[in-house]
């Protein structure tokens, strides 16, 4: 496979997307050891069910969290360093009549190793979570994809039971409400969950003075979030005792509805992404580590029922399900895999395929 440099220029019409087959394409971001390494393009046939590399997008350093505009025309990804002004948030614009992508500008990120990114709303801001750092940057970005330097910045204080994994805040994700002008992030070091206004019109975005803060079960560390479509539930992903957990949002409130365990033992910090399917009838958890398997979630009148435990490569980490949602791609960040699963619409069983591609340490997935 030819490697080439973030100027160079790409086809994103690919043969088996010429030929009118249902595919979708993926910015998959990773954690990189090698200059050759960076954000892998990868072409899904949801099909002929065929998984391939279409491009390498270098000089990016440990490009983890990876996003694009509604447009598909700006790319932007973390990259998770630390350095004496933190990590990078750094972008890049795609040109679809000459096809090809350029890097735009990187911005430092005042926080260590940022690990989560997100588009506001109207496109007009970048959310970037500092995991180390323990801190929230909001960037605002021009319609060229150029960053500009932080207009907001909050760094939180504090630390929870888990002397080895709570020691400080560590903002892991955030996720824009489906329908009211709020933002909820999950920080694992502080077991909290943020809720903060925001204003499209404001240069800072984030009304920092009226966030309000859920403090979940004390040593849990929240990690993942989601939304359902209505709005009014948040499911939480808690990495240290590796479960699940349901609210109830209304009114600027979350309420705790229910927790159910992934795993027979609490081992030592192992669930990661968490995925709820289209019809909001099925949620999907990775647990790595010791366990390395997806758990599969039946929703219920409310209620959380495990249905399957099906096992995968080492370290999984994010998944996402196809456009078709008939189909699981897995990244396995200690196989340098993504791994491909078959999912049943009907019950939300899923069966493993032989169909994978290797990857340095793929740790995200994002539709491109």
């Amino acid at each position: 496979m030819k490697i080439h440099s973030v100027f160079s220029i790409f086809t994103l019409c690919f043969m088996a997307s010429c030929s009118n087959t249902k595919t979708t394409n993926y910015l998959v971001g990773t954690y990189t050891n090698d200059v050759s390494h960076g954000i892998n393009l990868v072409n899904f046939n949801q099909e002929l069910k065929s998984l391939t590399i279409e491009k390498v997008i270098s000089g990016v350093e440990n490009p983890s969290f990876v996003i694009a505009n509604k447009s598909k025309t700006i790319i932007v990804t973390v990259e998770e360093i630390a350095l004496a002004k933190g990590g990078k948030v750094t972008s890049f614009s795609y040109d679809e009549k000459t096809e090809s992508i350029t890097k735009r500008n990187s911005i430092f990120t005042n926080g260590d190793h940022p690990c989560t990114v997100a588009f506001s709303p109207n496109e007009n801001f970048v959310l970037v979570g500092n995991y180390s750092g323990g801190s929230l940057s909001v960037f605002p970005i021009d319609k060229n994809g150029m960053l500009s330097e932080s207009s907001n910045f909050i760094q939180y204080e504090g630390q929870s039971v888990n002397k080895e994994r709570q020691e400080k805040p560590h903002v892991h994700c955030i996720v824009v409400h489906p329908k009211e002008n709020i933002i909820a992030v999950a920080d694992l070091g502080r077991d909290a969950i943020e809720l903060i206004p925001f204003d499209e019109n404001s240069k800072s975005f984030l009304i920092n003075e009226k966030a309000i803060t859920t403090n979940v079960k004390m040593g849990s560390g929240p990690r993942h979030l989601v939304w359902n479509k209505a709005g009014n539930r948040l499911y939480v992903t808690y990495e240290l005792t590796n479960e699940v957990a349901a609210f109830e949002y209304s009114k600027g409130k979350l309420t705790e509805l229910q927790t159910i365990a992934l795993t027979k033992e609490k081992t030592n910090g192992s669930t990661a992404e968490l995925r709820l399917s289209k019809d909001e009838k099925f949620i999907y958890a990775s647990v790595r580590g010791v366990d390395n398997h997806i758990v599969v979630m039946k929703i219920m009148n409310d209620k959380l029922e495990k249905v399957q435990t099906i096992a995968t490569e080492r370290t999984p980490r994010n998944f996402i399900l196809s456009e078709n949602q008939k189909s699981v791609l897995v990244a396995s960040q200690g196989s340098n895999l993504i791994s491909v699963f078959d999912r049943n619409e009907k019950t939300g069983w899923l069966t493993k395929t032989s169909i994978t591609v290797s990857i340095n340490q793929p740790v995200y997935l994002f539709p491109f």
